[in-house]
């Protein structure tokens, strides 16, 4: 599909989570270029300049699969927008992947609301400030939500590996001591710690 075609379709697909700009599309679709992940397959002749169709290419889509493979950076995790635009692309993902980001996801929402609710609040703020207590219950509500959200997320993820090892494919990497998500990623082993494609 030519570049306007593919910024409505993003701009479709992923509208809530990201927005993309004219200006940030066709200098990437030229880095990608340039890296060999897609090509021009043709031009469509417009009134006055060509419009290229671009394919991805085999290397293309190895780069989208390692891309989304990779831990990347702790605020892939920590950052609502950017984890949000990552788990568009969940259904890409093998299930130790999905449940890995999942869990570090979870774990730092957690220690977020054991901040919020460790803060505490005098009487005298209760009683003078109710905006900025109400924004805080608020925030404290928003985030308990994401927690089950993604605990149910969890869950899911964790029946799939469970079918998967009665069915003798594949087996979570893991065993040995078990070691809080939210250190892991904090500490920056996040990419040690990823797991492996059985």
């Amino acid at each position: 599909m030519h570049g306007y075609e593919l910024k409505k379709r993003l701009s479709g697909t992923l509208g809530h989570f990201w927005s993309l700009s004219f200006g940030s599309l066709y200098p990437a679709l030229k880095r990608l270029e340039q890296a060999k992940a897609i090509e021009k397959a043709y031009a469509v002749k417009e009134k006055t300049r060509n419009r290229y169709v671009y394919r991805i290419t085999p290397a293309g889509e190895k780069l989208f699969a390692r891309l989304l493979s990779e831990p990347g950076s702790r605020a892939d995790i920590t950052d609502s927008d950017r984890f949000n635009l990552r788990m568009a692309f969940f259904r890409y993902m093998e299930p130790e992947t999905r449940l890995w980001l999942l869990e570090r996801r979870r774990a730092y929402l957690q220690e977020r609301l054991d901040e919020m609710k460790r803060s505490g609040w005098s009487s005298r703020d209760r009683e003078t400030d109710k905006y900025r207590l109400g924004l805080t219950r608020h925030r404290i509500e928003i985030t308990e939500a994401d927690i089950n959200w993604l605990t149910d997320l969890i869950d899911g993820e964790r029946g799939l590996l469970a079918k998967k090892d009665r069915g003798g494919k594949a087996r979570a990497k893991g065993g040995g001591k078990e070691e809080d998500a939210l250190e892991i990623v904090l500490d920056g082993r996040e990419g040690k710690m990823m797991p492996s494609k059985a």
